[in-house]
């Protein structure tokens, strides 16, 4: 192997999660970064389902169906 080419590997590098607010100390060659969800807090992990604020397109579409037939 030749010596200075390849990076150096932090072994306590903190990775912090902006959804939750869960903090890893993973090996990685970056000090610290930010990860926008982790195991504990994304849907296919936990099981839980998102809920969309705005509603699917069909939900939208009937809203302004309603908003238009009023008129």
């Amino acid at each position: 192997m030749k010596k200075g080419i390849h990076p150096q590997v932090h072994k306590d590098a903190s990775t912090s999660c902006s959804m939750c607010g869960a903090v890893y100390l993973i090996p990685s060659t970056v000090a610290s970064m930010s990860i926008e969800t982790c195991r504990m807090c994304h849907p296919v992990y936990t099981g839980k389902k998102q809920v969309d604020a705005r509603g699917g397109r069909v939900e939208r579409f009937k809203r302004r169906l309603e908003k238009t037939s009023k008129k």
